[in-house]
């Protein structure tokens, strides 16, 4: 079995490799430049957490709200099974993402078109 040691190592190689990957690939640099760019990071990184226990989240809030917002983009009325098997989640909550990211805009919509959404027992208190 892995020490912590180990894991941490493996984890700073794995980032290097994953970051000089992406640089070279979106910004078009060096494989050279690359890797030496992500292995100043990895050691940047090591410089600043090394020694701490750090728990990393598989599912960041962003990441997850980037991905919500998307499905709902995706959306088109009858495709809940292919975005489904599209980002690994169930069609039922693929159902739940487009409720609650429709509600999410709702307010907005109805700003910018002037309507009242307050339902009728708000008036009713008022």
């Amino acid at each position: 079995m892995a020490t912590p040691r180990e894991i941490g190592m493996e984890l700073l190689r794995d980032f290097a490799d994953k970051l000089a990957k992406q640089v070279q690939d979106e910004l078009g640099i060096s494989a050279a430049k690359a890797k030496a760019f992500a292995e100043d990071a990895a050691g940047r990184l090591a410089d600043d957490w090394g020694g701490q226990t750090v728990y990393l989240p598989m599912d960041m809030i962003g990441r997850r709200s980037t991905r919500n917002k998307q499905i709902y983009r995706e959306f088109n009325g009858d495709n809940q099974s292919e975005l489904a098997l599209k980002y690994g989640l169930s069609r039922q909550c693929i159902y739940r993402i487009i409720k609650e990211q429709g509600e999410l805009r709702m307010p907005k919509q109805a700003s910018l078109l002037n309507l009242d959404v307050t339902s009728p027992q708000d008036h009713d208190r008022a």
